[in-house]
């Protein structure tokens, strides 16, 4: 009878343990589903606004100056922003002093910007020269660094973080400000960022929100975005992406995808009231 009894009880904690294991398991793979809902809808985004780029329809124009705007897909919310290249600085053809102001709208002192846009300036020129206040190859080698400036174009600006004089809570301010696909030495401050706007001309530029983002503002057909989404699958599953695309109407790839981030470089969706 005992020996029954022991029985039992193992069965019964055996059982237990099981049914626990099957819970876990059920939980986690309706996680998983979520997790990709939430995916699936951030990338169903994007390629909505792709397509809304490239239609021929005026009235579905989008905003393109890094406003945040929600769509619908069935019966869910993506929330949605675009920013013009040329709203941001090119890190390969920017001027030392759009450099510097964009330094200043990151909150570096004026003590340290000098230094910095030296650092940058070495690590695009094609020369082993330092600039006044730079660092070059040697400076690198010196440092025990195994890698050199690259001197070269940057080929993304997450090169930004091997030159040494950049920490990485600079290199997460300025990745809201700067790009390497608009080719230009200035910026269109129609579509900059409002930090980077007073940064460079004093004024205090209010964000759009969410709720006031005008769908029919003027955005130009053909040209380089980065294209920001977030979408959610339930029980707190949230996914955000960002992508660099290159819209030309006139060639025979309407769309070419430069980049694509999971999660993007900066927080999306942004805080209350802020745009990217």
């Amino acid at each position: 009878m005992i020996v029954v009894l022991w029985l039992v009880v193992l069965l019964s904690v055996m059982a237990a343990g099981h049914s626990r294991n099957a819970h876990t398991d059920t939980k986690l793979a309706s996680r998983q589903v979520e997790s990709a809902k939430a995916r699936a809808l951030a990338e169903a985004g994007i390629n909505h606004v792709i397509l809304e780029m490239l239609a021929d329809n005026t009235d579905a124009e989008l905003p393109v100056d890094g406003s945040v705007f929600t769509i619908k897909i069935y019966d869910d919310v993506v929330t949605m922003a675009i920013r013009d290249a040329t709203g941001l600085v090119d890190l390969n053809a920017a001027t030392p002093d759009l450099l510097g102001a964009t330094l200043r709208a990151c909150g570096v002192e004026e003590s340290e910007e000098r230094e910095l846009v030296d650092a940058i300036l070495d690590w695009r020129d094609k020369d082993d020269l330092a600039h006044l206040h730079g660092i070059e190859d040697d400076d690198y080698r010196a440092a025990g660094l195994p890698w050199s400036s690259r001197d070269g174009a940057f080929a993304t600006i997450d090169e930004l973080k091997y030159i040494p004089v950049i920490n990485h809570a600079l290199f997460e301010r300025l990745v809201a400000f700067v790009t390497v696909y608009s080719r230009r030495g200035g910026i269109n401050l129609e579509y900059a960022p409002p930090a980077l706007i007073a940064a460079l001309t004093g004024d205090v530029v209010q964000p759009v929100t969410p709720d006031g983002a005008d769908r029919k503002s003027r955005g130009a057909r053909n040209g380089t975005y980065h294209i920001y989404s977030s979408a959610a699958g339930g029980s707190g599953t949230i996914a955000a992406l960002e992508a660099v695309v290159t819209i030309s109407r006139s060639s025979k790839l309407p769309f070419t995808v430069l980049d694509w981030r999971e999660p993007p470089r900066v927080e999306f969706p942004p805080r209350q009231g802020d745009a990217v």
